[in-house]
């Protein structure tokens, strides 16, 4: 079996070159993994974990979030949503997520968030910092009832502060763990190709984007589906993607070319077992907790239970309490409400005030309706084409008019972003069932994320975590990689130092810096999955199938039958 490993240092022209540096590559047949300590998966574990701590490290800085004042998360480039969720979202206040505190994330953040809130207190209480020993020391010593209540007070602050740091503590260490997971289901999908799975060991978006929020915990259910898948077991694939769809929506998009490929194998009753039981487990996770959970509204920028849980109000209300949202109406001169379901009216009738109130579980729907063009999406770009000069005046500020919408919801950007987004997906639908031989499983689900991102009008930077382990089994060469990866930091440092400038004028970077970053990135993103495209066109050229494999992670597809090829 070791035998058969394909080393990088013999397969890429990059590995060959740095090795170089360590004493040369390995004679072809020197003995790699088998019964020794170091087997390619436990190497790749380490890796894994030495970039994950050097990650903590570089986000270090901004554990305290008290010390959040003068663009310091910018400037240090350590900017994370763990710690800016941890108050925004209510869990300092000890608030339970959907029960006590709408949450912007699917259920299984939600859980994770509410676990690593209740470790958190628990390490505090146990292992109290010196801040807090010193605060607590002060309490104690206190001669008068003020010197002791200015104490109680500097004491909560640092207790409170010392949960914020164990917050992001504990969430470094589930996620660390996820990433781990990541690396073992990659090296697995790998075949005889593991050590593949260094790209994604020693990614910059790992090292970078590990903890920025909780995108490596949908990545380790959907990791563990394709392995599942890999192995023939669509129920168990279906289980885990289910839980992926649970905590971030993007897996569910694997299923689209799955069922293009399923579809040219003749392989569809276990496509069909794939997507019922991944719809099952998504919904049968998220429907309790939308009957369970009360519905906020927006006062005053605080969140307040405006509405019973669905199912305490299903007797009074009948079906209508199972509506996501509801709209109270007050008249303004009687001061006498009702409550009607749907969105409010915009705007609202003359001689009336309105409240727009949301289930809980429903705010991460109605928050990817309403939002706009994120600062890293090509929509943005478009919409600051207005000029007030230039032959092209007229035709740039059509155009930024018809990117820029001010309806709440933006209903013309979520047709055009909803549009797109069936092109792409019909479009690696379509590669899948022209290509001269049926493409691997990772090549047209690489291509399907990447497609959605570049269209999506929300494009965070985290998301690029979603793309690595897919772009390493798609297309395992480091040199496009690496290219991609560093135009990935680049962009990141823009964001940071043109966010210095939106706050502070006249320091940071201008936005058209940052837009130029975010066109170098797309460009060669579009430029590595063109590489996928022309493998999938010409597989002889595809580097995995060179030694004679057809699909690792194909699963039930792998050395199938092509049986429903469209002919160009």
């Amino acid at each position: 079996m070791t035998q058969k490993l394909v080393l990088p240092s013999y397969d890429d022209p990059v590995v060959a070159g740095a090795v170089e540096a360590v004493g040369g590559r390995p004679g072809r047949h020197a003995r790699i993994g088998g019964r020794r300590l170091w087997t390619p998966v436990r190497v790749l574990l380490a890796l894994t974990l030495l970039t994950a701590l050097l990650g903590f490290a570089q986000k270090a800085p901004c554990r305290d979030g008290s010390s959040w004042v003068n663009e310091h998360q910018y400037t240090h480039a350590c900017y994370t949503d763990v710690v800016a969720l941890y108050g925004a979202e209510g869990l300092s206040d000890g608030k339970r997520p959907y029960y006590d505190h709408p949450v912007e994330y699917p259920v299984v953040i939600g859980g994770v968030m509410q676990l690593s809130s209740l470790l958190a207190r628990g390490l505090a209480a146990v292992l109290p910092d010196d801040r807090t020993d010193t605060a607590l020391k002060a309490v104690n010593t206190a001669k008068t009832p003020e010197d002791r209540a200015r104490a109680q007070k500097s004491a909560d602050y640092a207790e409170a502060m010392a949960r914020g740091r164990h917050f992001y503590d504990v969430t470094w260490v589930l996620v660390t763990v996820c990433a781990l997971v990541v690396v073992v289901t990659t090296a697995k999908l790998a075949g005889r190709r593991p050590w593949d799975a260094a790209l994604f060991a020693l990614s910059p978006a790992l090292l970078l984007h590990a903890t920025t929020n909780w995108d490596l915990v949908a990545m380790a259910f959907a990791g563990l589906g394709l392995l599942a898948w890999a192995r023939r077991h669509p129920g168990w694939a279906g289980l885990f993607l289910g839980l992926a769809t649970a905590t971030k929506l993007y897996p569910l998009l694997f299923l689209v070319p799955l069922f293009a490929l399923c579809l040219r194998a003749g392989k569809l009753r276990q496509w069909t077992v794939l997507t019922v039981a991944t719809v099952v487990t998504a919904v049968g996770l998220t429907v309790p907790f939308y009957l369970t959970a009360p519905s906020f509204t927006d006062r005053a920028g605080q969140q307040v239970q405006a509405l019973d849980s669905p199912l305490s109000r299903l007797g009074a209300d009948g079906s209508g309490a199972l509506f996501p949202q509801h709209c109270r109406i007050t008249d303004t001169s009687s001061q006498r409400s009702h409550v009607e379901t749907g969105r409010c009216p915009s705007p609202a009738a003359p001689g009336t005030s309105q409240e727009q109130i949301t289930n809980a579980v429903w705010r991460f729907v109605e928050l990817n309706q309403t939002r706009g063009a994120d600062w890293d999406s090509l929509y943005l770009q478009l919409q600051h084409l207005r000029t007030d000069r230039g032959p092209l005046e007229g035709v740039r500020n059509s155009v930024a008019d018809f990117f820029t919408d001010r309806q709440v919801p933006p209903g013309d950007l979520n047709l055009v972003v909803a549009v797109l987004t069936f092109l792409v997906v019909a479009g690696v639908g379509l590669l899948a069932m022209v290509a001269p031989r049926r493409p691997r499983v990772p090549q047209l689900l690489f291509l399907t994320i990447a497609g959605f991102l570049l269209v999506n009008k929300v494009n965070s930077p985290q998301y690029v975590l979603w793309l690595v382990p897919l772009a390493v089994l798609a297309r395992p060469r480091w040199r496009p990689f690496l290219a991609w990866q560093a135009a990935e930091v680049l962009l990141l440092l823009a964001r940071f130092y043109f966010f210095i400038s939106n706050d502070k004028p006249g320091q940071g970077i201008d936005i058209g810096w940052f837009f130029a970053c975010v066109l170098l990135r797309d460009l060669l993103l579009v430029v590595f999955a063109a590489f996928v495209v022309r493998d999938v066109l010409h597989p002889e050229r595809d580097v995995v199938r060179q030694d004679g494999v057809d699909d690792p992670a194909g699963g039930v597809l792998d050395g199938a039958p092509d049986r429903a090829r469209v002919r160009r």
